[in-house]
């Protein structure tokens, strides 16, 4: 288990991570998925999709892309920078800008989405992993976030503008956020429990690998089917990932 930022503040920024080399091997693959996805969910994008999830488990994929995903998921490289011990796989994710160029980012955790009350929340961040590993293929305004509420709470500011209390709207801007611009070959990891809002614009097309503890709570939300099934999990890097 390695220590580092992520512990510590929640997130960790890695510049010029990876080798061009290694994007165009799985670029060709995430733009495929992505023209698909287009083509087959126009109606929710029309109504302001900002993403797409289950890469590997795709229709629209071959076994030989889904192997290309799959290693690159299980790598040395990026497993390595886990802070955490015994780290699962969790799901993968595209995130777009919005057809609407206007349409209004938001502050949230995402724990906030997945049914447990807040009082649950409260507690449950204070020992949960689930971090997003963000890959941008271009350049992007980026992502802001609010170090260290991985492990704390919101203050009132921040519960207030995440909620849309007291005339406060999602979008308003917090003094605690910090803003971190991504490029292509940049890599940022981030727990997907503290509060954060993605800046849109840039045509962003960015590839999120999202693990987790090795925790049921956690594990009953991942799909089996995006997992590694028509392969020998020994043909891969660290398996027991998966």
């Amino acid at each position: 288990m390695k220590i580092g930022d992520y512990t510590e503040f929640g997130f960790s920024y890695h510049k010029n991570f990876f080798k061009e080399e290694e994007l165009s091997r799985i670029e060709p693959i995430l733009i495929k998925f992505h023209n698909f996805w287009l083509e087959e969910n126009s109606e929710i994008y029309l109504k302001g999709a900002l993403n797409s999830h289950s890469l590997t488990s795709s229709k629209n994929l071959n076994k030989q892309e889904k192997k290309i995903l799959f290693d690159f998921i299980s790598s040395n490289r990026i497993i390595n920078l886990i802070e955490f011990d015994s780290p699962k796989f969790l799901n993968t994710q595209l995130f777009f800008d919005p057809n609407n160029l206007n349409q209004n980012n938001y502050w949230h955790r995402d724990i906030q989405y997945t049914g447990i009350s807040e009082t649950e929340q409260k507690e449950v961040i204070k020992t949960q992993n689930v971090v997003h590993f963000r890959i941008p293929l271009k350049k992007e305004l980026g992502i802001e976030l609010i170090p260290k509420t991985h492990r704390i709470w919101d203050s009132n500011e921040e519960y207030e503008v995440r909620n849309s209390l007291n005339n406060r709207k999602p979008n308003d801007p917090l003094k605690k956020g910090k803003l971190i611009e991504l490029r292509r070959s940049d890599l940022l990891i981030f727990s997907a429990n503290m509060i954060h809002r993605g800046i849109y614009g840039n045509d962003r097309l960015s590839f999120d690998i999202i693990y987790c503890n090795n925790n049921p709570q956690i594990l009953k939300f991942r799909d089996g089917n995006n997992l590694p099934i028509e392969f020998e999990l020994k043909e891969f890097n660290n398996a027991d990932i998966f």
